[in-house]
């Protein structure tokens, strides 16, 4: 028995281009394939950006009007959520400059991948970061848009 949940085209295209991210991300880098791996990775980025934007300003943002319509109580929450949204933006860009870099590097080392191992793991530790914080956006614009809609707004004493 397999329960299938249908998500809206948006929110669908930015799972599958996180999951080829994370996916990319999350492989192993065999001997002789850091040049490969990051290539991947730079290709699954690309892909995500664009996503990921769009679904911010077609479905976070609307959701984020929606609560301060509904509920101008949480409008610090919507405050909250935007600057998350600036500063994720800011992260991802200079998670973009760090692949960027990696790959440079990795295209001059070649053989000697050991070089920037560190390198390699400290973009993959950043980028599944940064996936990890983007996916708790989600969960916490969710929260708030259910609490807007639902919450129980009874007559105080």
């Amino acid at each position: 028995m397999s329960t299938t949940t249908t998500l809206a085209p948006a929110e669908q295209a930015l799972h599958d281009s996180m999951a080829h991210l994370e996916s990319a991300l999350l492989t192993p880098v065999v001997s002789g394939e850091l040049e490969s791996w990051t290539q991947t990775v730079a290709e699954s980025l690309k892909a995500f950006g664009p996503t990921w934007v769009n679904y911010v300003k077609s479905v976070l943002h609307p959701q984020y009007a929606q609560i301060a319509k509904v509920d101008p109580d949480l409008l610090p929450r919507v405050d909250q959520l935007v600057q998350e949204d600036r500063q994720l933006v800011a992260d991802f860009t200079e998670f973009e400059s760090r692949v960027a870099a990696l790959a440079s590097r990795a295209a001059q080392v070649r053989k000697h991948e050991s070089k920037v191992a560190d390198d390699q793991e400290g973009v993959e530790q950043a980028g599944l970061a940064l996936i990890l914080r983007i996916k708790k956006q989600q969960a916490v614009a969710a929260t708030w848009l259910h609490e807007a809609n639902y919450r129980d707004r009874g007559v105080g004493d």
